[in-house]
């Protein structure tokens, strides 16, 4: 099956990380081309890193999000009539680290599945469609990684969102309007969905909650980049993430290790629980309602911060 990608890429200070590189060659596993889409400008020798790996590179600065550059590449692909022949096409960012698992066993398996795009995870909740701090139903791929097969990517439907896509100044508007609208529109359109791991359905955004899980249960073969950069401190532990990580792929851990090093700006807690109280504390936040959910997480802050990392 040929697989053409757009790869989205950010970086705050314009540098292709080696765990982008490590991601990439994995990719060019199942991939005929990948072109290299990059919100930012990158040097000569930031692009030299991509030599034999991606196909074409776009570095500038827009104000679109992830959304932004899959729109770039995926028109940089159809107006140079490089999707003709290619069955399905892939939309990833660098949002993850990974892959610990391998790709050609995942794509493998969703080859089987009877769908015109996929996803590796599902949410089911997202925000309204006039975005607040609420959430609401609102099933959707999760756009970390989409795969759409060439009836979907062909079709109008497709091309027209791809255009719509637009400067936003409210991340929940970005998220809104084109990870859940790119979605609902799709399946509004006809369009079957599938997923790669269909688990945790009552859970909202369960790569954050359930990290650990999704990795030793269901070869979830990522980590979101913000869990181990403690974005996440006030959801989740990420102690010990290294040993999950070597229970289940070799890995290299260091450039999870060195990346944080970089890009962490918030601070380890100087006193934190035992690892046992964290997870029992945290798998019971993940399973609360909203509005509870929300509570506990503020008395957290205020009355329990040496549970946090």
């Amino acid at each position: 099956m040929k697989r053409a990608v757009v790869f989205a890429h950010y970086d705050k200070d314009e540098l292709v990380d080696d765990y982008v590189i490590y991601y990439l060659k994995s990719l060019k596993e199942t991939a005929q081309n990948i072109i290299f889409v990059s919100c930012g400008n990158l040097s000569d020798e930031e692009k030299s890193k991509l030599d034999g790996i991606v196909s074409h590179i776009i570095a500038e600065h827009h104000e679109e999000y992830d959304f932004g550059s899959y729109k770039r590449g995926f028109f940089y692909l159809k107006e140079n009539n490089l999707l003709e022949n290619i069955d399905e096409l892939v939309l990833a960012n660098d949002s993850c680290f990974g892959p610990f698992y391998p790709f050609t066993e995942i794509f493998t398996e969703m080859e089987k599945k009877d769908c015109d795009f996929w996803g590796i995870t599902k949410n089911n909740f997202g925000y309204r469609k006039v975005p607040n701090h609420f959430f609401v139903r609102r099933p959707h791929i999760q756009s970390y990684f989409i795969v759409l097969k060439n009836n979907t990517f062909k079709s109008d439907d497709f091309t027209n969102f791809m255009k719509s896509i637009k400067p936003e100044n409210n991340k929940c508007v970005v998220v809104s309007n084109y990870e859940i609208g790119l979605s609902e529109m799709l399946v509004e359109m006809g369009f079957r969905y599938d997923v790669y791991i269909d688990a945790y359905e009552r859970i909202n955004n369960m790569t954050i909650y359930k990290w650990r899980q999704l990795i030793l249960k269901y070869k979830m073969p990522f980590m979101k980049c913000s869990l181990p950069r403690l974005v996440n401190k006030n959801l989740t532990t990420i102690e010990g993430y290294q040993e999950i990580i070597k229970q289940v792929s070799d890995y290299p851990v260091e450039l999870i290790e060195n990346n944080v090093k970089r890009t962490q700006y918030i601070r380890k807690g100087r006193h934190t629980s035992p690892l046992i109280v964290k997870r029992i504390f945290f798998d019971f936040l993940a399973e609360l309602p909203f509005v509870p959910r929300k509570i506990l997480i503020f008395l957290l802050r205020k009355c329990f911060p040496f549970i946090r990392d």
